[in-house]
């Protein structure tokens, strides 16, 4: 039987989940819970798998290519997702849907929508001093659906129907299901959570690739390469507004880049013209924060509450002009992390 989750992250970003069962943490407990996968499953669709939309809309998932290296090259924003639990089959069948971009060899900047309905066997473990959770790949329930919206470099646009057109459609779709399809490991401890593609079982843990400050909590991490007169569109991220101090800690190795914090209606609005290949223009409100980042870099942000973007960009010209044909540049590499203290 398919049922929606009762009640009131991915797929890629599902880091509620483990939150879920980390209240019980004595062995008397975990060693139950452990030795039973129906009672895991049972836990599992009654109290997490209502989390799991919830937690993938609230943020974009940076997209990878295993030949691009460990750096993101785009982002996916989901918007809508269902979740449906088939107890029979004890899987969760999840259909999102959302847009996105990529910056990409001579294409430039890609702008796509698409549609995915990925089932998952979710399962989790609790250690003494961590909960491991699974979201293992069990099948693509249908091919994803994607539409282009935009691409930066003219020809390419305009050969849209040619086998240019076609490999970068086939790009975007490997971005979206390649990552999906090789399931998560969450791991929640009391210093924070970590996410990795793939399973991991106890005690490894996931290599983190930006380091948390001492004493302090990381909102969002990650490592980016950005291109001449493109953007990363980091978020949507919430902040309590605790009153405890805000940092935008970076690496920048290449051309110094620029940074915007704005509200998310307010980015959401901007990153829709970017991934229309709009030309780069201003954001439509005044910033909460702006400034350069170059070589090593931290810099106080506003503490209020709400949910908000960090925009990156890379302002050097492009090698030619406004073809965006994107050969010979070198992009900024940028290893950026928020992080609140006090927590």
């Amino acid at each position: 039987m398919t049922r929606a989750p009762h009640g009131r992250g991915p797929l890629v970003v599902v880091l509620g989940l483990a939150l879920s069962f980390s209240a019980a943490g004595c062995p008397c407990v975990r060693g139950a819970v452990n030795a039973s996968p129906e009672l895991r499953f049972w836990l599992f669709s009654s109290f997490g798998a209502p989390k799991v939309c919830p937690e993938l809309t609230k943020r974009g998932v940076p997209l990878k290519l295993p030949s691009f290296g460990p750096a993101s090259v785009g982002r996916f924003f989901p918007e809508q997702c269902d979740a449906q639990v088939d107890e029979g089959r004890q899987t969760l069948m999840v259909r999102v849907s959302g847009t996105g971009y990529a910056t990409l060899p001579v294409a430039r900047r890609v702008g796509f929508s698409c549609s995915v309905t990925v089932e998952y066997r979710p399962d989790f473990r609790m250690e003494e001093d961590a909960t491991y959770v699974w979201g293992t790949f069990s099948r693509l329930v249908a091919p994803p659906e994607l539409r282009i919206l935009g691409v930066e470099n003219p020809v390419v646009s305009l050969a849209s129907q040619t086998p240019v057109g076609t490999v970068a459609v086939g790009l975007a779709q490997g971005l979206v299901s390649g990552e999906l399809g090789k399931g998560f490991t969450v791991v929640h401890t009391e210093t924070g959570d970590d996410f990795t593609i793939g399973h991991m079982e106890p005690p490894e843990r996931p290599r983190r690739l930006v380091a948390t400050t001492p004493g302090r909590s990381s909102v969002v991490a990650d490592v980016t390469e950005i291109q001449p007169r493109a953007r990363e569109y980091v978020g949507p991220f919430e902040l309590d507004g605790s009153g405890n101090p805000v940092f935008l800690r970076a690496r920048v190795e290449g051309a110094p880049v620029t940074y915007t914090l704005v509200d998310r209606p307010s980015g959401d609005a901007w990153r829709r013209a970017y991934e229309a290949a709009q030309p780069l223009a201003p954001g439509f409100v005044t910033p909460y924060a702006q400034g350069e980042l170059r070589g090593d870099t931290q810099v106080p942000l506003p503490s209020r509450p709400g949910q908000f973007f960090l925009v990156l960009e890379n302002p050097q010209a492009t090698f030619l002009g406004g073809l965006g044909v994107g050969l010979g540049e070198t992009p900024s590499r940028v290893t950026y992390a928020i992080e609140t203290a006090g927590r």
